[in-house]
């Protein structure tokens, strides 16, 4: 079957509307074929060949009979480079609708638009806000910092369903407080710090820690372990229902570290990236990442500052994870849902990599009044031409290229350094250029070469994410257990910890105090939570490797 437009010459528009004619014109710029409704149902149900007008007489009522029409155009739309039109006249369409299809058409024929200008960054793109630090901070210990994030509300909710859940399974009414719970806490914290091959080591003869043998007995802390929980099982959809959630058995402590994050002042220079939670289980929320340190895990998608402070996350679930793309596609709409606890027009400043990058993403954000700088993927700068990585080469490391999108006032940076990188930017150009050092094989030495302010600012802000990672990887509690979500409640736990540290670190720059270090934070707050349990329990097993009576 042929699809080219009737009439001796492929320009002949004179079967069509002057509405169509305009559609038309706006497919050929873009390199898109122009269907009317009825050709491309044809092409799409009939695309064999042509038929007899008697087999087409039965083609179109089948069509125009069996199909939904909506369906139909919605499929047809999906296909590259074919603009397709429902055939309506213009004296079919109010003329206001019209109006605005026109200025619609207009906006797709210049959507986007890249030429080599001076890039005009906002006039003023200095932070209108700062950070708060209580003054009862001042006062604070290390498990009231962890307070301010991992609470007692949610400590007495995990006893709870840890309570029921052992109803539940074994028709057992567990003995259980809220002091065991933090001495349970208190002794995964210690196991971060202090590792051993089995925790059972911890209670074992003459190898015994003693602040954690002479606090709990290995029985009550295997108990604990065997039934601790974090939601009701009985209140789980199934799988089959559309408000399933695979995250369920954790979604409490998920939303409520969440929540509580989510109060903290933020600071100027934010980042959204991925992170791994080690693990191996057998899941389908399991994930492969060849670039992360952890290549096997559950991966999330974290708002930091450049601290390392976690303000907001998401804990990726599959490619069915409901998902509206907010117009701006799947991995971009991670970034404006996390950017929604950011305030507004106040000159925030958010980092990501180019999974997340768009050009409509830097535009959006813009509009919100918070300024970005990101790396992009090529194809992802619709219709901006840079020079080719041959042509930068032979000029050198350092080189760079760029466009600026006239509508939307967003520049694309092309620098090669090793090979090429592009980089994407509402507020930070070309200049102030600087140098930077790189090692030079050839010449056996050091070299400076050109950098653009926009890849300045990425370099120096980007890894807030990253230190988060290695805060936690530093005395993370690895602890073997068959329930899948442990290891995302763990996670949780260090992040907390982590979070903890650097609000007591914001605290301390405040009062221009000394810092703790983090190990040294976390056996205070271990030996804290620990201390409600502090008095030894009746008949401590072993003191110092000696059997006791």
């Amino acid at each position: 079957m042929s699809y080219e437009q009737p009439g001796p010459s492929r320009s002949n528009t004179e079967h069509l509307t002057e509405y169509e004619k305009v559609q038309k014109r706006s497919a050929i710029r873009q390199g898109r074929k122009f269907l009317t409704l009825d050709e491309a149902v044809k092409m799409v149900l009939c695309p064999d060949g042509d038929k007899s007008d008697e087999d087409d007489e039965e083609f179109e009522s089948a069509v125009y009979d069996d199909i939904e029409e909506e369906d139909t155009i919605q499929h047809i739309c999906t296909l590259p480079n074919i603009e397709v039109h429902d055939g309506a006249s213009e004296d079919d369409i109010p003329l206001s609708i019209m109006a605005e299809q026109q200025r619609a058409a207009k906006n797709v024929i210049n959507e986007f638009i890249w030429s080599k200008k001076d890039f005009s960054p906002p006039n003023d793109i200095e932070w209108k806000d700062r950070l708060i630090v209580d003054e009862e901070w001042q006062t604070f210990s290390a498990t009231s910092f962890f307070n301010l994030i991992f609470d007692d509300a949610l400590i007495d909710f995990i006893v709870q369903q840890t309570k029921l859940h052992a109803l539940q399974k074994d028709g057992k009414e567990m003995r259980l407080e809220n002091t065991d719970m933090k001495c349970f806490l208190g002794i995964l914290l210690l196991t971060g710090i202090i590792k051993v091959p089995s925790y059972r080591t911890y209670w074992k003869k003459g190898l015994q820690l003693a602040a954690i043998s002479d606090i709990m007995s290995r029985d009550k802390f295997e108990e604990i372990k065997r039934y601790i929980h974090f939601n009701d099982n009985t209140q789980q959809k199934t799988r089959d229902d559309p408000d399933f959630d695979k995250l369920f058995k954790i979604r409490p402590i998920i939303e409520s570290i969440r929540t509580n994050c989510r109060k903290v002042s933020q600071e100027e220079h934010q980042v959204v990236d991925e992170q791994i939670i080690p693990t191996k289980a057998r899941i389908s929320l399991k994930q492969y990442n060849p670039k992360k340190p952890h290549k096997w895990g559950y991966k999330v998608i974290s708002q930091a500052g450049s601290s390392g402070f976690v303000y907001d996350f998401e804990i990726y679930t599959g490619k069915s994870q409901k998902n509206d793309d907010l117009g701006v596609g799947v991995s971009s709409a991670y970034v404006l849902r996390l950017a929604e606890g950011i305030p507004k027009h106040l000159n925030y400043k958010l980092f990501y990599d180019n999974w997340f990058s768009s050009v409509d993403l830097s535009s959006k954000l813009k509009e919100s009044g918070i300024l970005n700088v990101s790396t992009v993927r090529a194809n992802r700068l619709k219709g901006c031409i840079m020079e080719n990585d041959k042509k930068l080469q032979k000029e050198g490391r350092g080189s760079f290229d760029y466009r600026v999108e006239t509508n939307r006032d967003v520049i694309a940076v092309k620098w090669f350094d090793n090979k090429s990188v592009h980089l994407l930017s509402t507020y930070a150009g070309i200049t102030p250029e600087d140098t930077v050092k790189r090692w030079d094989k050839k010449r056996n030495k050091h070299i400076e070469i050109n950098r653009p302010f926009v890849v300045k600012e990425y370099n120096k802000f980007m890894g807030g994410v990253d230190l988060c990672d290695m805060l936690i990887e530093l005395y993370r509690i690895d602890f073997k257990s068959k329930k899948w979500y442990m290891r995302i409640f763990l996670y949780l736990l260090d992040m907390s910890v982590v979070n903890s540290w650097l609000l007591y670190k914001r605290n301390c720059h405040v009062m221009k105090s000394k810092v703790k270090s983090l190990s040294d934070f976390k056996e205070d707050l271990a030996i804290g939570l620990m201390s409600p349990s502090s008095t030894p329990r009746g008949r401590p097993s072993h003191v110092n490797g000696a059997s006791t009576s």
